[in-house]
Order: C-alpha cells, then sequence, then structure tokens
C-alpha cells in the first residue's frame, strides 16, 4: 500500500499532458483546467466532442493522434486515461522513467500520484481521498462537504484575504495579528454556519470590520 504526501501545485506554465479522448480524460482535463493549468495537451485519435469543444476555445491543445513515447518529452506530468490497458501501463513506466508526475486513470497504485476529490469554493479548496481505496467513499464524502460548505465560503475567504492583507500592512505586534486573524476566522466561521448568503466585501466594510477586531482584542486582554 503506498503512502502519498498532499501538496498543492502551481500548474502555470507547465505542460501537462492527457492521453485518452473520452469521459475520464474529460474529468482529468477540467480538473486541471480549474487547477490553473494552461498548457494542457490531450493525445488520442478520437476526443469526445467536451473536449473538441475546450480546443476550439483554445483552452486546450489537442492532437487527434495515437500516443507515441515522445510525447512525453518536456512533460510535467502525465494523466493515462485511455481504455488500453497496455498504453496506460506504457505510460505509467515510462513516465516513471522519465521522472514525471503520472496519474493512472484504470489503476492508481501504478502510478505516482492521485486526483482527491475536491470541492472549490473560490479560494477555499476542500480535498478527500482514500488513496484509490474507494473512489465511491470520496466521492460520497465531496457531496457531503459540498453541501457544509456552501457557495458562501468563497466570498468570505476573499474577505478573509483582503482583511489580512490589511493587518500585516498595519499592525506590527506579531501577537495582536494573530489575535486579529484568529478572531476574524471564527466570525467567519460562525457567519458561515448561519449561512448568511453571499457577501461582498468593500473597502470601507475591511476597515469597519479591522476595527471592530481591534475592539474585541483589546476586549480579550
Amino acid at each position: 500500500m503506498k503512502t502519498y504526501y498532499p501538496m498543492m501545485v502551481n500548474l502555470q506554465g507547465k505542460r501537462c499532458v492527457v492521453v485518452g479522448g473520452g469521459s475520464v480524460a474529460e474529468r482529468k482535463v477540467q480538473g486541471l483546467l480549474d487547477g490553473g493549468a494552461n498548457r494542457v495537451e490531450v493525445i488520442a485519435p478520437a476526443a469526445s466532442s467536451a473536449l473538441r469543444e475546450l480546443a476550439g476555445a483554445g483552452s486546450i491543445q489537442l492532437v487527434q493522434r495515437e500516443y507515441r513515447e515522445g510525447d512525453l518529452q518536456g512533460v510535467m506530468l502525465v494523466m493515462a486515461a485511455t481504455n488500453n490497458r497496455q498504453v496506460n501501463h506504457e505510460i505509467a513506466v515510462l513516465g516513471d522513467r522519465l521522472g514525471i508526475f503520472v496519474n493512472v486513470a484504470d489503476l492508481g497504485e501504478e502510478g505516482s500520484f492521485v486526483t482527491p476529490s475536491t470541492v472549490r469554493r473560490g479560494e477555499l479548496l476542500l480535498a478527500v481521498t482514500t488513496g484509490g481505496a474507494s473512489p465511491a467513499l470520496a466521492a460520497i464524502m465531496k457531496r457531503q462537504l459540498a453541501r457544509q460548505y456552501n457557495e458562501c465560503f468563497g466570498d468570505y475567504v476573499e474577505g478573509l484575504r483582503l482583511l489580512r492583507a490589511r493587518v500585516l500592512s498595519g499592525v506590527m505586534n506579531p501577537e495582536l495579528r494573530t489575535t486579529l486573524l484568529r478572531l476574524a476566522a471564527e466570525e467567519v466561521a460562525e457567519q458561515a454556519e448561519r449561512n448568511d448568503g453571499l457577501v461582498t466585501y468593500t473597502e470601507n466594510q475591511i476597515d469597519e470590520w479591522m476595527s471592530r477586531l481591534l475592539q474585541a482584542a483589546e476586549r480579550s486582554k
């Protein structure tokens, strides 16, 4: 059994290849695009209408032919998503030899990484994986997380980002900084539990929030 190390990877400007043109490849491609990848190449003799649309829009590069060994030169990661076990295996072996991150759709343990089930709420990203033991359980937990962390969390996290920038630039005391950011996070968590709805933050609101937090921090001394 493999043990995996979780990490967030910046894929902008990195060449990512998906081999396969069906529904599984679609999901892999969409995950890469959602994760900020902007050099996604799909290699398959036939591609789904969704993949062709993405290619037509310039979101991906579509190469309609069979996979070749040379396709992995200069690649950061590859996803083997064909319906051919032998081809997927060959990609895994070559990718490992070249030091490329490899994901194998039909046999996860053969690759060097697996993709978790994710819920995105703006800058908030929640991920769950069973390491390939039970993708069905990961899917169930994803649905549970999606219900628990609704769309408003994206706005709340954006508010915390703006507030954090204000605190870091305006508060020199490290202990006070920590206190303010903790109080803000606790407040947001309570608001989200009440499901107060979608919100936007203006500069005046951030200023008022900062003042309120400073008062709360003073009272807590």
